[in-house]
């Protein structure tokens, strides 16, 4: 008979634990506001959190990455505007260049369009985080007067930024195609020719400069274009990246968060089923205690 009381009393603790500790958990949801606290506690539940967080945070990083490209690609815009502004006002000196001038005037033009040089190779030269904007992967300038050449400095690397978790782009232009490097023509010896024929009065020379402006800033032209469609994939993967996360957000809501009229209800119902089995336990444990006893 005592044995049969030390079962029945070690069965009764038993399911008076389990209770308490599903009243615990109610009460632990409640005042958290989530479903789990660790796996223990739902195995299936914090698998589906980490996964959906880890998928968060590469779009997180994702919109990061194209955020940081689309200030890149803004300040190489600014950049190449800059040099279509420049060469225009080149062009319009090569212009008056081709008439008939006295010499302090074709000085004075000449002078202006090497200090547009000058302000070329500043702008070709520009830095973002440390790096050329136009010297491709190095870390230096991208244009260079080396031994009386004007010489491309950069190297051909291309820089690519993950704009989404399915998108990879190109964000930099090469100064080598830009600048007319690689066509055999840059615009910095365009420039200098230009001013050494405005310099010598050779109207045909200087008109025949005035195609060659062009064509530079044709070369500036082109890279603006590739910008703004750079730019534009960039503006798309952001807005997509925003949806993603947002839905991310409501799932792992969904999986994690409890809903608060629920965690009450269960925070009762657990109590009211406590008491009833704290009340079933006094009962049986009367009769047995005193069997026990005897």
């Amino acid at each position: 008979m005592r044995v049969s009381s030390e079962t029945m009393v070690a069965q009764t603790l038993n399911r008076l634990q389990s209770r308490l500790a599903s009243f615990d958990r109610a009460q632990n949801q409640l005042a958290s506001g989530k479903n789990f606290l660790n796996s223990s506690e739902d195995v299936s539940g914090m698998n589906t959190s980490l996964a959906l967080r880890s998928e968060r945070r590469s779009v997180e990083q994702a919109s990061r990455n194209a955020e940081d490209a689309m200030t890149r690609i803004n300040l190489a815009d600014s950049k190449l505007q800059s040099m279509l502004s420049t060469m225009r006002r080149a062009r319009d000196l090569a212009i008056r260049g081709a008439s008939t001038l006295q010499p302090s005037e074709r000085n004075a033009i000449a002078e202006e369009i090497t200090s547009i040089r000058d302000e070329m190779v500043e702008l070709s030269n520009s830095s973002f985080l440390g790096h050329g904007l136009f010297a491709g992967t190095a870390a230096g300038d991208a244009v260079a007067d080396v031994a009386g050449t004007w010489t491309y400095t950069g190297d051909s690397g291309t820089l690519q930024r993950r704009i989404s978790t399915t998108e990879t782009i190109s964000v930099n232009l090469l100064g080598s195609e830009v600048l007319g490097f690689d066509a055999g023509e840059s615009a910095f010896d365009v420039l200098d020719q230009l001013a050494a024929d405005v310099t010598a009065g050779d109207t045909s020379a200087v008109a025949s400069g005035l195609d060659a402006i062009d064509r530079v800033t044709g070369r500036i032209e082109t890279g603006l274009a590739r910008l703004g469609a750079a730019g534009n994939r960039i503006e798309t993967a952001l807005g997509r990246n925003l949806e993603i996360d947002e839905t991310l957000q409501r799932q792992i809501s969904q999986v994690e968060d409890v809903d608060l009229a629920e965690a009450i209800m269960k925070v009762n119902t657990e109590e009211v089923a406590l008491q009833t089995t704290l009340g079933a336990i006094g009962r049986a444990l009367q009769p047995s205690l005193l069997n026990y006893l005897r």
